[in-house]
């Protein structure tokens, strides 16, 4: 029983970190109706940056995201301004091709400077165990969860209950009639954009100490993304986050039980597919 608690706890953990992930991707497919699959490598860039600001200017990356997250966001909204933004007319086949570009412009530069060394980022809860009952969890990937709970929280709160956040969700709904209505599509685009990469600004840096930085990283992290996105109705924010639990607790579970352990990796994918067969539309009905 403590096995299966220690277990249930770390896939919650993992489902939520996936879950923001998820929302980030679907907040910009509402207003751009494109996908990025160059989603995960921002996140690694967010997670390179971390490990400079500990290995160079030796400051711990939880403090360090309050410059990684406005870099990041002036990153996002340039990147959008340059490349997305004359794409967004064009088909998706397009926007498939020059993100994944993209993607692969970002692996090749974090090569180049940080090599293809595997490389690991320390922090003030490196090596922390919290005990809860009978479950041990380290406190970075319990640092994690909460992070990503306050900022579906807060991504909720300002859609909702702020003047930009129905200017979000009239753009989302009919970018035609937001911009008769007086709304800059474009400027709302960009914002939100570069939010989204922002909040990879945020979510690198804490996730960093859990995992074992390689600069090709970014293709599982997009991967998962688009899984958890699709799983969860595409728009629906709520089922983004169901969804990450079940890939999280799924990722935790078969690593434990599956046999042979080598085929663990492919049971997100695998329960992917059968939600394809089964539910088509996903864990909740998308939200258009």
């Amino acid at each position: 029983m403590d096995t299966l608690l220690q277990i249930l706890s770390q896939g919650i953990v993992l489902g939520g970190v996936y879950a923001l992930l998820a929302l980030a991707l679907a907040i910009v497919y509402s207003v751009t109706h494109q996908l990025n699959f160059a989603h995960g490598d921002l996140m690694v860039v967010g997670m390179y940056m971390a490990l400079l600001s500990t290995s160079v200017f030796e400051v711990d990356p939880y403090f360090a995201i309050i410059i990684i997250a406005p870099l990041m966001f002036s990153i996002g909204f340039l990147l959008f301004r340059i490349v997305f933004a004359p794409m967004l007319a064009a088909p998706h086949l397009v926007m498939i091709q020059v993100t994944l570009a993209l993607s692969f412009i970002i692996q090749s530069a974090l090569l180049l400077i940080f090599s293809s060394n595997f490389q690991t980022v320390h922090s003030a809860l490196s090596g922390k165990i919290l005990q809860l009952g009978p479950v041990r969890l380290a406190a970075a990937p319990v640092l994690a969860l909460g992070a990503s709970v306050l900022l579906a929280i807060g991504a909720y709160y300002v859609i909702r209950h702020t003047e930009f956040g129905k200017r979000v969700l009239a753009v989302a709904e009919d970018r035609d009639a937001a911009a008769l209505s007086g709304i800059n599509v474009a400027f709302v685009q960009a914002v939100v954009f570069a939010t989204a990469v922002a909040v990879m600004g945020i979510a690198g840096p804490v996730v960093a100490p859990m995992m074992v930085l390689q600069p090709s990283a970014g293709l599982h992290l997009t991967l998962i993304s688009f899984i958890v996105f699709i799983l969860g109705g595409a728009n629906n924010y709520l089922g983004a986050l169901l969804a990450g639990l079940i890939i999280g607790l799924s990722e935790s579970f078969s690593s434990l039980y599956m046999y042979p352990p080598d085929l663990a990796p492919a049971v997100p994918y695998l329960i992917f597919v059968i939600f394809l067969l089964i539910r088509p539309k996903g864990v909740l009905e998308r939200i258009s």
